[in-house]
């Protein structure tokens, strides 16, 4: 659907598969990442490694780098299923269904970032922490370490934010008097283990690049996202997440049965040990993320399992024929939404008219007016830099480079009076256009 509906979004879809791409330019796996052949320390490998390994089965195109991310989308269904079933064991197909008619799910399944990714890695952690509950054994231990650092090199140290509570919590949620030591100690060596795949990439990455390059790679991407003070970080106020899961969850929060029994939690908590590991898992990590400075819409994905076996509980009693109609229902509005959202504001964020004269010119000098993210470096099977300047700067970079062509966005054409305009076309709210210098000036 997304493949044929929409375009590649900028600046995120596309400075990912920019990042994918360069990769697979570099043809190393365990080298530092680059955007715009620049280094990029702002997210890990595991998504741009599955592009790539996509690509060498079917080579590089925008739906082969698309599969990794609906793999993820359907192995998160299976796994939130697996999960139900553990928990609670007679709501598994509410549950799947419930999560597949969310509209956050919906939105993000073909959208290439990282979180559904990252719901895999949790998910099947989670998993492992609840056969480790039953049975002390090592293999869960090392299972758990395993997919934890999978989840690390997918999204950051964020990952074990999202699993730390229901470990931390156990006691609370454990029936019976579990042997607590064995417990804490099994986790922490679970911790450790995870390290273990996240230095096998990190130490070859760091001994290839430079000292600052490590030190915005380890700590800034992590203590200035918490804090905000990062320039990329997002930062948003505390309330973000109060507004954005309840619109995630959509359709489910209007069915006056799910706020009814909202109320019943508290005296369901004492009696269910799967309920208890449910809102132990959602309420914890959800109020830590509200308190991090970075915020972003989809940092709530991996909750939304969680989020989804808790509303097939609060909707237990309603006939599982009404969730199928209404998930359904679900499905034909966002591909509606996705169809009519084609025909009228996705032209706005389409750069396949530039990236298609730019990749028939790509042996020429480009540049950006502004600050570049990789926009077309994909698109146009780039192989070498896109120059970013700044406007004061137009004149002297085309000078220093005859025949170079520059993309540049502006409001109105008499802002480019000064040169020849070669392309023009909308983009995200203003006008992009490629210009050269004029000729016989």
């Amino acid at each position: 659907m997304a493949l044929f509906l929409r375009p590649l979004l900028p600046v995120d879809e596309t400075r990912y598969l920019t990042a994918a791409w360069e990769m697979l330019l570099r043809h190393g796996w365990f080298a530092p990442l680059t955007v715009n052949f620049e280094p990029y320390h702002q997210k890990p490998p595991m998504l741009f490694w599955l592009i790539n390994l996509s690509w060498s089965v079917f080579g590089v195109s925008r739906w082969a780098a698309m599969i990794p991310v609906v793999l993820a989308s359907m192995v998160s269904v299976y796994l939130t299923s697996a999960l139900c079933r553990r928990l609670q064991p007679a709501l598994v197909t509410r549950a799947w269904l419930v999560l597949l008619g969310m509209f956050g799910f919906l939105l993000y399944c073909t959208v290439i970032l990282f979180d559904l990714t990252l719901s895999v890695y949790v998910l099947g952690a989670l998993l492992s922490v609840l056969a480790y509950a039953r049975e002390r054994r090592v293999r869960y231990v090392l299972l758990l370490g395993l997919l934890l650092g999978l989840g690390v090199l997918t999204k950051g140290p964020v990952a074990w934010l999202y699993v730390v509570f229901p470990i931390l919590l156990a006691p609370y949620w454990v029936d019976g008097n579990g042997n607590w030591k064995s417990w804490y100690f099994g986790m922490l060596a679970a911790f450790v283990v995870s390290l273990i795949p996240v230095l096998a990439w990190l130490i070859p990455v760091l001994e290839e690049s430079s000292r600052q390059f490590g030190y915005w790679l380890v700590w800034e991407q992590t203590a200035g996202r918490i804090t905000g003070s990062y320039r990329s970080s997002h930062d948003r106020p505390f309330w973000f997440f109060v507004v954005v899961l309840p619109l995630l969850s959509l359709p489910w929060l209007f069915f006056p049965r799910f706020w009814k029994r909202l109320g019943d939690l508290r005296r369901h908590f004492a009696d269910e040990p799967g309920l208890r590991f449910l809102l132990l898992w959602i309420v914890p990590t959800f109020v830590v993320f509200s308190l991090i400075g970075g915020k972003q819409p989809h940092y709530m994905v991996p909750l939304l399992p969680a989020v989804a076996i808790l509303v097939a509980y609060l909707l237990r009693g309603l006939p599982q024929r009404a969730l199928r109609i209404t998930t359904a229902a679900m499905l034909i509005v966002i591909i509606g939404a996705h169809a009519v959202a084609s025909r009228t504001v996705m032209h706005l964020y389409d750069l396949d008219p530039v990236a298609q004269f730019v990749a028939s010119n790509r042996d020429r000098d480009w540049a950006w007016v502004g600050n570049y993210h990789g926009e077309v470096n994909f698109l146009a099977r780039l192989e070498k830099p896109v120059a970013e300047v700044e406007a004061e700067q137009l004149d002297a970079w085309l000078d220093a480079h005859p025949g170079g062509l520059v993309m540049a966005r502006y409001e109105r054409v008499g802002e480019l009076a000064p040169y020849d305009i070669l392309l023009s076309t909308e983009y995200r709210g203003r006008m992009l256009a490629v210009i050269a210098k004029r000729t016989g000036s």
